[in-house]
């Protein structure tokens, strides 16, 4: 018998961490039974994988660029996904492109994330007003936070200069983590 209201949520770092787990899972885990057993966690859950189904999609048709981890790529990898990647060091600049067999533009912002708990992306195309991404997740000990552009829309700029700030905010302000410069020119042909 499931539940309608559930007196024990189950918070939604575990179910991104459930959601994302790759491999079988132990028999009688306590979380699945439980998500087997709530219809309001089981509706939580089934809200996350339709949401990771359209950030998904969005990305794969180019509309949106967005954070990603390491297990997104691996697993975009698995699918034959192609990705041309450029790493960039604080305060670093770049030439990048992309060719006609790249699925994913990937870009490895190299930082010190150490006691950063908020991080916002802020991102300037030369030109355009600048947009803040507010609160990325990012890990202590990442070392680089990963950005990524599906190819469609990536494949439609000419020639443009883009600058990524990441700014560790905290109650006493921001703190700058790095400044990177990407000079996309379009492969010619």
């Amino acid at each position: 018998m499931t539940r309608e209201r559930c007196d024990r949520p189950v918070e939604l770092a575990a179910l991104v961490d459930y959601w994302l787990e790759e491999g079988e899972r132990p028999e009688g885990d306590p979380l699945e039974e439980h998500l087997l057993g709530c219809a309001s966690c089981g509706a939580r859950l089934q809200g996350l994988v339709d949401l990771t189904d359209g950030v998904r999609r969005l990305a794969r048709e180019g509309a949106v660029g967005m954070v990603v981890t390491p297990s997104f790529l691996d697993r975009a990898a698995s699918e034959g996904l192609r990705a041309r990647e450029y790493r960039v060091a604080p305060g670093g600049r770049v030439d990048c492109t992309v060719t006609p067999e790249d699925d994913l533009l990937v870009g490895r912002l190299q930082g010190d994330f150490a006691g950063v708990s908020r991080l916002d992306v802020v991102v300037q195309e030369e030109g355009r007003p600048e947009h803040r991404i507010a609160d990325v997740p990012v890990s202590h000990d990442a070392g680089e936070l990963i950005v990524a552009q599906a190819m469609p829309a990536a494949r439609a700029w000419g020639k443009r200069r883009f600058r990524f700030r990441l700014l560790a905010r905290d109650t006493t302000g921001e703190r700058l983590v790095g400044e990177y410069t990407f000079d996309h020119t379009p492969t010619p042909g």
